[in-house]
């Protein structure tokens, strides 16, 4: 059985064997990334025990397959502590309460929600996939007629619009966002 699949069942289950193994490999990545974004060791902690409660209460609502739980839960953290960071209120004489099962609940539905856009999106040919990663990336038109070597401006915007366009398609034809636009 491979580390992901056995480390997922660990969580499961409360195997504690391998759940601290799971902390052993895979916390001092998620301890590096908030500690080098404004964050410390206790923060890291919390944000750690987040995402593997995400994982494990989705993973015991629908089983998914994981590749990689190292990266999964490296990408779910990162999630997390961005929006921390981003709630955040400048500390003053006044303390904010927040209410974690809330904080957790809404990041969920988020994380879920980049899911499945992330299921869409894979769905998409490798070309497809690659403009889009550059345009969402922030690289300007030029950037990519340069990169992809197009002919012409006009044709990476034609480009860019096709495959947003398949992407949108792909999503708006999901049951699942059938559901979210009646919820609106």
């Amino acid at each position: 059985m491979e580390d992901s699949e056995r480390f997922i069942n660990a969580l499961i289950t409360g195997d504690e064997k391998i759940t601290k193994e799971v902390y052993t490999k895979l916390f001092p990545k998620i301890r590096s990334f908030v500690c080098k974004n404004r964050g410390d060791s206790q923060d890291a902690s919390d944000v750690f025990h987040d995402g593997l409660m995400y994982i494990i209460v989705t993973q015991k609502e629908k089983r998914t397959e994981i590749k990689s739980l190292e990266a999964y839960l490296f990408v779910v953290c990162k999630n997390i502590w961005k929006k921390t960071l981003k709630n955040q209120v400048i500390k003053t004489d006044t303390h904010t309460l927040v209410d974690k099962e809330e904080e957790l609940s809404t990041f969920m539905v988020e994380q879920e929600l980049f899911d499945f856009y992330i299921e869409k999106f894979d769905l998409l040919s490798g070309n497809c996939k690659e403009i889009l990663s550059s345009y969402f990336n922030g690289l300007s038109y030029e950037e990519i007629l340069t990169e992809y070597a197009y002919a012409s401006i006009n044709t990476v915007r034609q480009r860019v619009f096709k495959c947003r366009t398949k992407l949108i398609k792909l999503i708006k034809e999901d049951k699942l966002f059938l559901k979210l636009k009646k919820w609106q």
